[in-house]
């Protein structure tokens, strides 16, 4: 028979969860509090863990960048009513990328500036490129990191073609 007394109320509030006369309380969050004293997060990692995931090493690229170097630019429109329900320009991507980032010899340094022309901003010290090749956003990111990759590879083979050319010259 139900009672409406204050005290029974009362312990309806303050104890939701019915214990039977004789069995101990368990909390609910009992596990959410061991977790805590055990050192653990809720997810069940340990600071050991997450200290191990803080050091992992930096990507480099096959040529020597940091990944970390590499900063992308995209623009997003919201999209259109009518076709082709995309803007001009919706898949271009823009990386840039600081000359000292990229680790090149002196003569190398000098080959690649010629490579890229006009894409060499003098007063900022960066590389700029831009893609739209492609109708995805994923894929020109791809392939301009595959345009750095080969630009930086093929600076330092010409580079050293040309000192090997002046090595001989000098021999001659």
């Amino acid at each position: 028979k139900p009672s409406s007394t204050y005290s029974s109320l009362r312990n309806k509030v303050t104890m939701p969860f019915e214990v039977e006369p004789g069995q101990e309380y368990v909390s609910p969050y009992s596990d959410f509090f061991s977790n805590i004293e055990a050192g653990r997060s809720s997810l069940g990692t340990t600071e050991a863990m997450e200290q191990k995931a803080g050091q992992l090493q930096e990507q480099y690229l096959e040529c020597g960048i940091p990944e970390s170097e590499l900063r992308f630019r995209t623009v997003s429109y919201g999209r259109f009513a009518l076709p082709p329900y995309v803007s001009p320009g919706e898949h271009r991507v823009t990386v840039k990328v600081a000359l000292s980032a990229i680790p090149l010899r002196d003569e190398e340094r000098e080959v690649l500036l010629q490579i890229v022309g006009s894409r060499y901003n003098a007063e900022k010290k960066e590389l700029q490129l831009s893609s739209e090749k492609f109708a995805s956003r994923i894929e020109n990111k791809r392939h301009l990191v595959g345009m750095i990759e080969q630009i930086v590879l093929n600076s330092r083979k010409l580079a050293q073609e040309f000192s090997e050319e002046d090595a001989k010259k000098v021999a001659a």
